[in-house]
């Protein structure tokens, strides 16, 4: 066996080598973040640039000591605003963001706006006159003054989540600044938060989402419009909706939502999220994307109302994301850029003859690209270099029919050595989610595939049920039933592989997966013993101690679909792989985060436990400075080590 240093692995990039497209207002320049990896100093770097819609050479607009993001135009296209950690002077201990200003005339860049907490979300308003962006502050009247240092007093429900400080006194709000800097207006304010803030088209309202009652208790939320010197919030909604976010139509008169109504607002099921209109005062609201069965909005996709009066969002689709648009008037919903691929982001120019969107394939990180004149163009190409020193095995795209007659759909990826006629062992690697899908795309979960390609493993990766990109009846038949036709749909799929490829030598398979795909590969381990070598990546192994611990355990959502573990204990034990625990038979490689608050580590301390005591094969990585996504380079380079490591041991 090789040691953990002789274990070749391909070149780490930026999770986002380029990322936030914006058109300049008259369609001639586009603005985006573009990201770089320090491997040996342990970060990642990243700042603004800009290059022409036709194309060229592009320039670096920001420099400096920190991370550059989410750049602005200013109306008039002279000015970019953007966000930055970048250090000030006198400054010392954990960044923040801060709001700064640069002139595309040249000129060192200002500040604009600092809070007591970062900044984030930042909006020019239409007049360029004021901008809007979002904080955290202080609303907890109930907080004890002097609290002891190292101490957290904690009254709401939701005080954590995974990536961030502690925040059991702080409530996330609006605020309003003028563009060339001065005294900050708060424009909502109370016990609950405030998000996706939006402009009127003439500056003189805001709306945006909160739920003002049971914030901490129900996902419903209420689209709130607010004059934009401050006052009382006039609520639009009627609380019978779970919104994402919402965008001002051009005229003034509609306000557009992503969001869906639930049968249940206390126990929402699973379903697509659709585009509602409803006039600004209120009144009927109509669902215009009702005959579309894929659910807008998924993940933070973003919701732009265009100049010709359409609105334009991402979606899933089958493995891809696509950007399509639907006018509110009528003619349904239409692809603007398809393909087998993935568009990360996009942006639009004032009059929606320019959109800026990045792209990845399954053999090419994300590029920028602007849609133009009738026409396609790439304009960056950041990962030539990187890419010169990668050898990719192009991943083969499957379809197979399940034993309910359901069509699911998967990619395989052949060794880099491949030789017709030898056999290898395979791999089964599980997304998480596991409302997502794995696409076409090269990003950083591709990256383990490839490094298991390049040592000799064929690789499978399915969207089986639960996955969204298939229509809603697909992403929401096992809800709350984790562990049953997701199941069968995994198994299946590896059945349907032995029986079509013939280079896969049956007794050699493996099996990994992280945070849903780590519960899934506990899952399989503790009902099957078909796997030869299982990775199990910040999992969870119990439902009842999940839920309370983990950071968005508040809306149970998953196996109790929302019911507490007291309403439904069998629930919560039967689809517990610990429950299971006496059957495993594979060797059992764990790997977890000490500062997870998604799946928390007392989740893999637990299935460790277990497997230990009952005397299982079973090694545990535990990393003292990660949450619940590795964030150092080192981390990843030697978790993908040891992933190499045990998979030769045992395949």
């Amino acid at each position: 066996m090789l040691k953990l240093k002789d274990y070749e692995l391909g070149p780490d990039f930026p999770r986002a080598p380029v990322s936030s497209p914006t058109v300049s207002p008259d369609g001639e320049k586009i603005l985006y973040v573009k990201g770089e990896v320090y491997p040996e100093e342990e970060r990642q770097e990243s700042h603004i640039w800009m290059v022409s819609t036709n194309g060229g050479d592009s320039t670096q607009i920001t420099l400096g000591n920190g991370n550059d993001s989410n750049p602005k135009w200013s109306p008039d296209g002279k000015t970019i605003y953007f966000l930055s950690n970048r250090t000030v002077s006198g400054e010392k201990g954990k960044r923040k963001n801060r709001l700064w200003a640069l002139p595309l005339t040249g000129g060192e860049a200002s500040l604009i706006a600092e809070a007591e907490n970062s900044i984030s979300n930042p909006h020019v308003s239409p007049d360029g006159e004021k901008i809007l962006f979002q904080s955290r502050i202080n609303e907890d009247s109930e907080c004890p003054e002097n609290i002891k240092e190292g101490a957290l007093w904690i009254t709401k429900l939701r005080w954590k989540m995974n990536g961030q400080p502690y925040y059991p006194y702080t409530r996330m709000h609006i605020f309003v600044v003028p563009s060339k800097g001065g005294d900050i207006v708060q424009l909502t304010k109370g016990p609950y938060d405030a998000s996706s803030p939006s402009w009127s088209p003439d500056s003189s309202q805001v709306a945006y989402l909160a739920n003002k009652e049971e914030s901490d208790y129900i996902r419903i939320r209420d689209v709130y419009v607010v004059p934009v010197e401050g006052g009382t919030a006039r609520k639009v909604t009627n609380g019978e909706y779970l919104i994402s976010s919402v965008a001002w139509s051009p005229d003034g008169k509609l306000l557009a939502y992503g969001g869906r109504k639930p049968t249940d607002p206390k126990y929402p099921a699973y379903g697509n999220t659709d585009i509602w209109m409803i006039p600004v005062e209120g009144g009927a609201v109509r669902n215009i994307t009702s005959e579309f069965d894929r659910t807008v909005g998924a993940y933070g996709s973003q919701l732009i109302y265009g100049g010709d009066g359409a609105l334009y969002f991402r979606a899933p689709d089958m493995g891809m994301w696509n950007v399509y648009k639907v006018h509110p008037d009528g003619g349904g919903v239409q692809a603007v850029i398809e393909g087998k691929q993935t568009v990360g982001a996009f942006g639009l120019s004032n009059d929606s003859s320019v959109i800026a969107y990045t792209l990845t394939t399954t053999t090419w990180p994300l590029e920028l690209y602007a849609k133009a004149n009738g026409g396609n163009k790439q304009l960056t190409n950041v990962n030539t270099d990187l890419m010169a020193s990668w050898k990719i095995s192009p991943p083969e795209e499957f379809w197979f029919t399940a034993s309910d007659g359901v069509k699911v759909h998967g990619w395989i990826v052949k060794p880099w050595d491949y030789v017709e006629g030898e056999k290898y062992p395979l791999i089964l690697k599980i997304h998480g989610g596991p409302h997502s899908q794995y696409c076409y795309r090269l990003g950083s979960m591709e990256l383990d595939i490839q490094n298991m390609a390049m040592h000799g493993y064929t690789v499978i990766y399915t969207n089986p049920r639960d996955s969204t990109g298939y229509g809603e009846e697909f992403a929401g038949v096992i809800e709350g039933d984790w562990g049953s036709r997701d199941y069968q749909d995994l198994m299946e799929a590896v059945d349907y592989v032995l029986e079509t490829y013939p280079y896969i030598d049956h007794d050699r398979l493996g099996v990994t997966g992280g945070s849903f795909g780590g519960f899934m590969t506990n899952w399989i381990i503790t009902h099957t013993d078909r796997f030869k070598a299982a990775v199990t990546t910040m999992s969870i192994s119990n439902w009842h101690s999940q839920i309370g611990t983990g950071d968005v355990s508040w809306g149970h959502s998953g196996i109790g679909n929302y019911r507490e573990p007291w309403e439904i204990p069998e629930k919560y034990l039967k689809h517990s792989p610990l429950t299971y625990i006496e059957n495993v038979t594979t060797p059992v490689l764990m790997m977890a985060g000490e500062y997870d608050l998604r799946c928390p580590v007392s989740q893999s301390d637990q299935l460790f436990y277990a497997l230990k005591r009952l005397k299982k094969t079973v090694e545990y990585l535990r990393f003292k400075d990660e949450n619940h996504g590795l964030t150092k380079y080192s981390n990843r380079k030697y978790r993908s080590k040891h992933i190499l490591r045990w998979f030769e041991k045992y395949l």
